[in-house]
């Protein structure tokens, strides 16, 4: 008699464990676990199908990514700005979204980006050296002096920052051309190659993947872009 009723636990024990439901964040790996042997827009169909199941801001982050590695600037911006409105002040999502615009060459946009993230976050050493070399590539000489001086506040021997000052101090200014004299501002170049910057090795700093949110003031900004 006894068998029967150790079978009977055990079709129910087992009933339980296959009716098992999995969390969000389980249904997430699971989609992550899927893509990972995946490229591009290959995953980037992945994570698609996961989003349609739950929102998860590790989802939104892979497929942005996917995207800017396929080469899809335009689907990883809105990609980005879709988990944005989902996830506000989320500055891997703002970074992301400001290297899509650089590799598109929407370089004021880009301009823009940068500045959208160090409201967030004003103490941002990464973002600060990425708009002063954006300054500096762009012949920006005021504006790269101006940000030059914060850069270097925080760390005194910064070459490219200590550059940017001594261009523009009163003694280069005296010794410099003629021609560099002039007082009518230069055009800006727009059209000028960059380094583009890896999101992955900045990603890697605690400030971006920080992941902190800011009051309702800053959301604005961000979704202005």
């Amino acid at each position: 008699m006894r068998r029967p009723f150790l079978l009977k636990i055990i079709i129910i024990i087992m009933l339980i464990t296959s009716c098992h439901t999995l969390t969000d964040e389980e249904y997430a790996q699971s989609i992550i676990n899927r893509a990972y042997p995946l490229e591009g827009e290959e995953a980037a169909s992945v994570y698609l199908e996961g989003l349609k199941n739950i929102q998860s801001p590790e989802l939104y982050y892979n497929l942005a990514y996917s995207y800017l590695e396929a080469g899809e600037y335009d689907k990883a911006i809105q990609a980005a700005s879709d988990a944005l409105l989902h996830y506000p002040g989320r500055l891997r999502f703002m970074y992301l979204r400001a290297y899509a615009y650089k590799a598109q060459g929407r370089y004021y946009t880009y301009e823009k980006a940068l500045k959208t993230i160090l409201i967030y976050d004003p103490g941002n050493d990464d973002i600060r050296n990425m708009l002063l070399d954006h300054y500096i590539a762009t012949g920006r000489k005021k504006e790269a002096a101006e940000i030059a001086e914060d850069v270097i506040k925080r760390n005194p021997t910064d070459r490219k920052a200590q550059s940017a000052l001594a261009y523009s101090s009163p003694f280069f200014r005296a010794i410099a051309p003629v021609e560099e004299k002039k007082t009518v501002q230069d055009k800006e170049s727009w059209h000028r190659e960059f380094t583009l910057f890896n999101p992955l090795e900045i990603l890697r700093g605690t400030r971006l993947l920080s992941d902190e949110e800011t009051d309702s003031s800053s959301d604005a900004a961000a979704s202005s872009l």
